[in-house]
């Protein structure tokens, strides 16, 4: 059984402590993504880029033409760079902890392991948006690029491949959010022959889309005597959920089917699941005799497995 006393065995017995703690609510798209483990340096898949077609001939005709779809090999890079945290500990508050008792050591380990992994989990989901691939997004590919109209992803070109592209429905400038503008944006997506399963956008965002609610039919109080309450404990469209996310992009609200999504993560000698992200935990080598230095890890990536089918973007749209 590990101890406590026993840093990086017992930290990581912390880290799943920790992960299992955190109210994952607050990192929503993070929280409700397919999570799966990989340990080779390249994602690949076979994606349908289209290109077959039907012929109406007649019966006595010989079959001299032949057209299929496409299936190009989409890649996407993982396991060369990582999100990071550290933290050092100084030995004489090791020293008084240990002393003052097991729990007490514990707890002192457990909010750096804590602030550790929140810090991880926020830089997260906010690159499963805005990452770009570079080192300093820990390689992630987030939906600002994948999801775009034009642009290769995963190696693949939509100006090659027009339906690689993504439907998006923007504008010169800001524009009022309208119930025609989410529907023209529903009407796009089944265009591609996609789907969704939910919509991510700000608080901001979802402040407006009530309003545009509570402008559109009038509210019956079904309260209890005394209460008063004009919001709303839940949002949807067209069944789907509207889920408020502090990390997605100003202006913008991404219609998503979660089945064509997948948040991988990179597995090593040193890494272990948490909650379906490989996490790694490490002592450093210190310079100061008086203080032990670790480091928390993670090396994710984010997969749109379908860009057309996918995703479907509304952007400019006020806050």
């Amino acid at each position: 059984m590990a101890n406590i006393i026993s840093p990086v065995n017992s930290l990581q017995l912390l880290v799943q402590e920790e992960v299992a703690s955190l109210q994952l609510t607050n990192y929503p798209m993070v929280n409700r993504l397919a999570k799966k483990v990989t340990s080779q340096q390249s994602i690949r898949w076979n994606a349908n880029v289209g290109g077959a077609g039907a012929t109406g001939e007649l019966t006595t005709a010989s079959v001299s033409t032949f057209s299929d779809d496409d299936y190009i090999s989409a890649i996407l890079s993982i396991g060369g760079a990582r999100l990071r945290n550290s933290f050092q500990l100084q030995l004489e508050d090791i020293a008084q902890a240990k002393l003052a008792g097991r729990g007490v050591l514990r707890d002192l380990f457990a909010a750096d392991i804590n602030s550790a992994i929140r810090t991880i989990m926020e830089a997260l989901s906010a690159k499963v948006y805005t990452g770009t691939g570079i080192a300093a997004d820990g390689g992630v590919i987030g939906l600002v690029t994948a999801a775009a109209a034009a642009g290769s992803y995963a190696n693949i070109d939509p100006s090659t491949y027009s339906a690689w592209a993504s439907y998006v429905n923007t504008a010169g400038s800001n524009r009022a959010l309208t119930a025609d503008l989410m529907y023209a944006t529903e009407v796009g997506i089944a265009r591609k022959g996609g789907n969704y399963t939910a919509i991510y956008c700000s608080p901001e965002i979802a402040v407006k889309y009530k309003g545009l609610f509570a402008a559109q039919l009038s509210i019956t109080n079904q309260l209890a005597p005394g209460q008063a309450d004009i919001s709303y404990t839940g949002l949807t469209f067209s069944g789907r959920p509207l889920i408020q996310d502090i990390f997605a992009p100003s202006n913008t609200l991404y219609f998503i089917d979660e089945n064509e999504l997948a948040l991988y993560s990179f597995a090593q000698d040193n890494s272990q699941n948490r909650q379906g992200l490989q996490f790694s935990i490490g002592e450093l080598p210190s310079d100061n005799p008086d203080a032990q230095k670790f480091v928390v890890t993670t090396k994710p990536q984010l997969q749109l497995k379908n860009r057309a089918k996918g995703v479907a973007v509304l952007e400019k749209i006020t806050q």
